[in-house]
């Protein structure tokens, strides 16, 4: 017998969102399948329908959001003749707002989630912005890092923002455009 899609969808979220509570208290080599069944109120077995350990289950997850990140950049903002992040702003605020709570902690905790992101993140660079300097391989290796660099740490620093005090992300992005002279 088949488990429903929903039902194993729900269950999926449920693992990840009780991981992601006890990740936010603790390191990831702390955290015990004990502790993420009993939080999210299922026994072991449930948990080994769908990872591995602790470490799938947390490659799962950066998986998910950078695998939405790459599909906004690959599907959406490549295609387009020109980069526009105004004319995607309702793609880049629903993903920003999806993930607020957990961007911050994997740039700032995990240096291997922030390298994948900057390689989502560089083809934009090379096609819009990158070319249009005369600059050496090396000069771009630096410029594309400096960029990826800057855009991420800006938006770590706004999401670590209380909420209530944030500047709208429209604002976020029109400054950062501004900035980089994009």
């Amino acid at each position: 017998m088949r488990k429903q899609p929903q039902v194993t969808e729900q269950t999926r979220a449920n693992l990840m969102q009780a991981f992601w509570d006890l990740y936010l208290e603790k390191p990831i080599e702390k955290i015990t399948i004990r502790e993420i069944t009993d939080r999210a109120g299922y026994n072991r077995a449930t948990f080994y329908l769908y990872y591995r350990d602790v470490y799938d289950l947390f490659d799962q997850l950066e998986e998910s959001i950078l695998g939405q990140v790459r599909q906004l950049v690959n599907d959406r903002l490549l295609g387009e003749e020109t980069l526009d992040f105004t004319h995607h702003m309702g793609f880049i605020l629903e993903l920003a707002q999806r993930f607020a709570t957990y961007m911050p902690k994997l740039l700032t905790s995990n240096p291997s989630f922030s390298a994948r992101l900057k390689v989502i993140i560089a083809p934009l660079l090379d096609r819009f912005i990158l070319p249009a300097r005369n600059l050496s391989e090396e000069e771009r290796y630096l410029v594309r890092e400096f960029y990826t660099s800057g855009v991420l740490s800006a938006i770590t620093a706004w999401m670590m923002t209380d909420p209530a005090e944030r500047m709208p992300i429209d604002r976020l992005i029109a400054l950062i455009v501004k900035a980089v002279g994009l």
